[in-house]
């Protein structure tokens, strides 16, 4: 009951947090104005998926000048929108929580009128008690009206054990308003986390338009050239990798691997709607053939736009918070050992929203879908490995799992035993 006595409190808190919206409007202008926000965020979420579908399509136009620049002025449309979506999830996650502090002080009230009534019952009862059934059949003056005070006593007590119910219920009605509080203030921290991420998107995107023109000066035989220049470079990354993992998999024991029943992943990626769009699966995909040069794919691809939100598999230690560079291999990228012999890679990130060494639980944010790395497009490349015995080590031999230097990617690049993440999923 001590909750209940915090409830002025909590409300006069939520108050103080719902800027942009007037303390005098009624519960029922509130849930007008939260229909009409969740009405607007639709329409933004629509535009969204409308610029990456654009994005899409200019994928399959060929490599050239006018396609990167087209592909990265959509990239700039989406983070402008997902600025403007966090904006709207900002001020309605707010009405909600001002809803809730009327429905919370609603509540407080009927709890305070249900003890009343209860009070008053028992002190009834308490005084029928004193007297006892012979005292009342006597005082009155005939048997029939002791016998009808009898049955209001009965009638009493029946409230009584109505009001208990009404009480118990108004009680798990609080118990219930409070949990889904905590949880509206816990995505509205989330949302302004995604905001001023966003904002920080929007600055790379555009910085790397501009960079992009520097560099090419806006001719398409320079962009040729370098394209051609990075590919080459990356080839030679990807077949050093490659090679590595394919010596590392002669001695893997996959009796080492935890059961697939046992190891359980959420998807690392939920977009509008639930639907997972996966662009590439694991393995020797034909994606994997054209680009790959008929080298497996050692990761899931899961198309979506720049700027959403990526979370954890799983629960466990982020061992490396790493970048290989705007253009080369997994760009921007997390890994998590999750401490039961798998971990998982999270790359191609835009930003990421934690650091080395931090533990994460499952289905926290970690980072936001980008297209830093070599890739053709927006997407998060979600990557399974058998976790080193040793664990994750930066290593010098080639001939073991761990973090490697492969110039020209910058950092240092995971190699190790790769699986199929739909088996954990």
């Amino acid at each position: 009951m001590g909750k209940r006595y915090v409830l002025a409190g909590v409300f006069v808190a939520f108050s103080g947090l719902l800027t942009g919206a007037t303390l005098a409007a009624a519960p029922e202008d509130l849930q007008r104005s939260i229909e009409d926000k969740g009405k607007e965020l639709q329409e933004i979420n629509s535009r969204i998926r409308a610029t990456q579908s654009q994005i899409i399509e200019l994928q399959g136009q060929g490599k050239t000048l006018k396609q990167a620049l087209a592909t990265l002025g959509y990239q700039v449309d989406q983070v402008n929108l997902g600025i403007k979506s966090s904006e709207i999830n900002i001020d309605k996650l707010r009405l909600e929580l001002k809803s809730l502090g009327y429905e919370l002080n609603d509540v407080s009230v009927e709890i305070d009128g249900e003890e009343e009534a209860i009070a008053k019952i028992l002190r009834q009862l308490q005084q029928k008690d004193r007297d006892g059934l012979l005292v009342v059949l006597l005082k009155n003056e005939t048997l029939a009206d002791g016998l009808f005070e009898i049955q209001s006593l009965r009638d009493v007590q029946n409230n009584l054990s109505l009001n208990v119910s009404e009480l118990t219920t108004f009680q798990e009605q609080l118990e219930s308003n409070l949990v889904l509080t905590t949880d509206k203030k816990s995505e509205l921290e989330v949302e302004n986390v995604n905001l001023k991420s966003r904002k920080s998107i929007l600055a790379d995107q555009q910085a790397e338009k501009d960079r992009l023109l520097k560099e090419t000066k806006n001719q398409e035989g320079l962009y040729q050239k370098k394209l051609t220049e990075l590919e080459s470079q990356q080839r030679g990354i990807l077949d050093e990798i490659t090679r590595i993992e394919a010596e590392l998999r002669t001695r893997f024991k996959p009796a080492d691997l935890p059961s697939k029943k046992t190891a359980s992943f959420v998807w690392p990626i939920t977009l509008d709607g639930g639907k997972i769009r996966i662009t590439q699966n694991w393995g020797e995909t034909a994606l994997a053939g054209r680009f790959y040069k008929g080298q497996a794919h050692n990761g899931m691809d899961i198309g979506a736009p720049i700027g959403t939100p990526v979370y954890a598999a799983d629960g466990g230690k982020i061992v490396r918070v790493d970048y290989n560079g705007r253009s080369y291999q997994y760009g921007r990228y997390i890994l998590i050992d999750h401490g039961n012999g798998l971990s998982t890679l999270y790359a191609h990130l835009s930003e990421t929203a934690t650091s080395g060494g931090q533990s994460v639980t499952k289905g926290q944010l970690i980072g936001y879908v980008g297209a830093t790395g070599f890739v053709t497009g927006p997407h998060l490349h979600f990557g399974v490995y058998a976790t080193p015995s040793g664990g994750w080590q930066i290593v010098n031999s080639k001939s073991q799992p761990g973090f490697v230097s492969v110039p020209p990617a910058s950092g240092l690049v995971p190699i190790g035993i790769t699986l199929n993440p739909q088996n954990y999923l």
